[in-house]
This record gives C-alpha cells, sequence and structure tokens, in this order.
C-alpha cells in the first residue's frame, strides 16, 4: 500500500501561510490535517491529502492568494511518503498539554491527568483544534477565566473545528453547548470527540454556515467561542451581535497581533467593546462584552 501524500508549501508572510492553509483546509473531502509553522522569515504549511492536487493551475491559486494577503509563495512540493502509520505518529507527537484548569490529550494517553484539571481527550486528525496552537490555548484560558467570573446559561461555539472548545465550555460550565461548522468533516470528528468525552448529549454539533443558519438563528447566547481567522470574524461582527444576549461575551480567535485593529474596527462599530485580550506567540483572543446590560 503506497504511503500518505504530503504538501509541503513555504511562504513569506504570516496572512499569506494563512490564506494557503485556509485554501488547502476548505477542500474538505482531501485534506486530511495541516499546520503552521513559524520560522525566521518564512512560514510553513504541511497538508496530507487523500489525493494529489497540485497542478500548474492550483499552484497558481495558490500564489496568487498569497500575494493578495502581501505575501509571497516561494516554494511547494506534493511528495509520496514512505508506508507508515501516519496518523498514530501524528498522535504520538502531540503530548498532553496542561491549559488553565485544562488537561488536553490523545487517546493514546494512559497517564491520569494532573489533580484538580479538567481532562479533555481530542486526537490530531481530519479538524483543526488540538490544543497546541496559540489561538486554542489562548481561547481555553479566556474561557477559565470568564467561568470564574460568572455562570453562563446558552453558549455557542461557531466554526467548532475537533469541537475542543465546545467540549472545555460543557465541561467548565456545566451547562449543554451548541456548535456549528460550516465542513461536514468538522461536524463528523467534533461528534466523535464529543462521545469520547462522554459528552454526546450535552454537546450538539451540527453543519452551519456561521450565525445566519437556521440552525443557530437565536438571539439569547450569552457566551460566544469564535476561533475562526480575522476577515470572517470582522464580517460576522453584525451577525455575531444580533445572536448574543444583553450583556453577552464573546471570544474572538484566529488573529495575528497586527490584525487586531481591523476585528476591533467592525465588533466597535457594533457595540461590542474588548473586555481584555490574551497574546500568546503574536496571536490574539480578543474578548468583547455588548454594551447593553441584561
Amino acid at each position: 500500500m503506497p504511503g500518505q501524500l504530503r504538501i509541503i508549501a513555504e511562504i513569506q508572510g504570516a496572512e499569506g501561510a494563512l490564506e494557503v492553509a485556509a485554501a488547502l483546509d476548505e477542500l474538505a473531502g482531501a485534506v486530511s490535517a495541516f499546520e503552521i509553522k513559524a520560522e525566521p522569515a518564512e512560514w510553513r504549511v504541511e497538508a496530507y491529502p487523500r489525493a494529489p492536487l497540485l497542478n500548474p493551475a492550483f499552484e497558481i491559486r495558490l500564489a496568487l492568494l498569497a500575494a493578495g494577503a502581501g505575501g509571497r509563495l516561494t516554494s511547494i512540493i506534493e511528495e509520496r511518503l514512505p508506508e507508515r502509520d501516519w496518523l498514530l505518529e501524528n498522535r504520538r507527537a502531540f503530548p498532553p498539554i496542561r491549559i488553565g484548569r485544562f488537561f488536553v490529550h490523545g487517546s493514546h494517553w494512559r497517564g491520569p491527568a494532573p489533580p484538580g484539571t479538567i481532562a479533555i481527550e481530542i486526537d490530531a486528525a481530519t479538524a483543526f483544534g488540538t490544543g497546541e496552537h496559540p489561538s486554542t490555548r489562548g481561547c481555553l484560558l479566556a474561557l477559565d477565566d470568564l467561568a470564574r467570573q460568572r455562570r453562563f446559561r446558552r453558549p455557542l461555539d461557531i466554526g467548532t473545528g475537533s469541537g475542543v472548545l465546545a467540549i472545555a465550555a460543557a465541561k467548565r460550565l456545566h451547562r449543554k453547548v451548541v456548535a456549528g461548522d460550516i465542513d461536514p468533516e468538522a461536524v463528523r470528528v467534533a461528534r466523535h470527540h464529543a462521545r469520547r468525552n462522554g459528552l454526546a448529549g450535552t454537546v450538539r454539533v451540527m453543519r452551519a454556515a456561521g450565525y445566519r443558519s437556521r440552525k443557530l438563528r437565536r438571539r439569547d447566547y450569552d457566551l460566544v467561542l469564535a476561533n475562526i481567522l480575522a476577515r470572517p470574524l470582522a464580517l460576522m461582527a453584525r451577525d455575531l451581535k444580533r445572536a448574543l444576549a444583553p450583556g453577552g461575551v464573546a471570544v474572538l480567535a484566529g488573529l495575528l497581533r497586527r490584525q487586531e485593529a481591523q476585528v476591533l474596527r467592525a465588533h466597535r462599530a457594533q457595540g461590542l467593546m474588548l473586555s481584555r485580550r490574551i497574546v500568546i506567540d503574536g496571536w490574539s483572543t480578543l474578548i468583547v462584552r455588548s454594551g447593553r446590560r441584561a
């Protein structure tokens, strides 16, 4: 049996790398995983497709996406790796990680969780979110901090990916959580992780294209977790305002430090004001609140 395919792209400019990674990720039926590694002058994007993807037209598309974001695609290759259990090795490459009160680990982990922590089992698979990325870590820290301040009753995780934030919210808040994602593969993975964490009846995962989806359309979420990207966050600011209950709180992530102004400008225009920011390795997590009070 032939080994796994791998695409390696090197891009100058973080925003260009994000655009390339997003383009690969949107091929939901083909891309099994991706990650971005910051290097001194370039970013490296790795993707693991189920079938060959690269052709001249697709390479040009990626180059244009990187250039449109102010970056430059410097190289891209597609190669067939030696026959190995890449999924198993990928899982083992993610050691357990403690983030605030949360202890995120893969299914291969057999040790006990540290005393006083909330264990979350997440495997590196076909959906984004293992807890290692600074954006995910920022969201988990924000969630842990917010849970100390008040009791939330109607949490929503938009763009749930692997389901890690929805699972964390359900365990930390002891509430049912609604989770949505536009990617059907992410929905499948998030449901699987909810079951593995004993939350099949607590975390409700559905395919939904943002707040306007009929399945998510309501106006009384008091906590929204949105770990997406800067541009979609800014575009959905008005929809977020409509979805939030009076005095509601939203945790926004997936943006670089220099993209804060763009995201905050869009949300301030809707009366959502910055309460706190968490910056980890150049990635920002913003906590915004509705100006209205219950």
